[in-house]
């Protein structure tokens, strides 16, 4: 394999890793507000079969925070 090729890839993983970390810290801050952190808010949202990624939740936190607050019932909040 090309060596231009690896750097490519590997450039790219790690700034999908960059911005997942941001995703997270969002959604953190979010439920954070309703008293839940965002290890139990993910976990109830599995067990709901609550199927959006972190980019969403990202954007209902931040622009849509009833929405973001339903879905934390759901949620466990």
């Amino acid at each position: 394999m090309n060596k231009d090729k690896i750097f490519k890839l590997v450039k790219g993983f790690r700034g999908r890793e960059k911005n997942c970390i941001l995703w997270i810290e969002g959604i953190n801050a979010g439920t954070r507000l309703h008293g839940v952190n965002y290890g139990n808010f993910m976990h109830g949202l599995l067990k709901e079969n609550i199927q959006l990624n972190r980019k969403v939740l990202l954007e209902l936190s931040m622009h849509e925070p009833y929405s973001f607050s339903l879905q934390g019932t759901c949620g466990h909040f």
